[in-house]
């Protein structure tokens, strides 16, 4: 099995607002102040066209539950991935990985940064699949759950640094 999760989010920024938050070089600088997960660029590669490639180091957050902590390396960290493409009619499309080394976990999704009349609609879909017997569908929930929470919080970061 597997869980899937969606997080759709309505804002007044324009979409390349949102966008050049979301893959700048200083996005993991803004996560980590934010959320304190001490995250880290490890690579940012931007093309001719306009797309971007965004590689995060970031720390897991707390309070993970104890049945999935036994799963988890000592220093629990994941590497996201997101791969921004060009835009096309004004919107946006990326599609992304968040990798936990070690682990019996995929994690993978897209956005998509769409206009609106007044601003954008920022969705965020994904899917988690967690191998390990008996607990997996367990697991899954849990994280996906927190992804979708994750996005809520990088929405209202989104905003704090449009408004700086």
């Amino acid at each position: 099995m597997s869980k899937r999760f969606t997080h759709t989010t309505d804002s007044s920024p324009s979409v390349e607002s949102v966008f050049a938050v979301l893959s700048g070089a200083d996005w993991s600088t803004h996560l980590a102040a934010e959320l304190g997960d001490d995250s880290r660029l490890v690579r940012r590669d931007v093309g001719t066209d306009g797309s971007v490639t965004l590689v995060l180091n970031r720390r897991l957050p707390s309070g993970i539950p104890g049945f999935l902590q036994k799963f988890l390396p000592s220093d629990p960290r994941v590497v996201t991935t997101d791969v921004w493409g060009p835009s096309v009619d004004g919107v946006r499309d990326c599609t992304w990985t968040a990798e936990i080394a070690g682990t019996p976990t995929t994690i993978s999704g897209t956005q998509r940064i769409e206009p609106l009349e007044d601003g954008n609609r920022h969705i965020v879909a994904g899917e988690v699949k967690v191998s390990v017997p008996l607990i997996g569908g367990k697991a899954e929930s849990f994280i996906a759950e927190a992804i979708r929470g994750l996005a809520e919080s990088e929405v209202a970061v989104v905003e704090k640094v449009l408004r700086a």
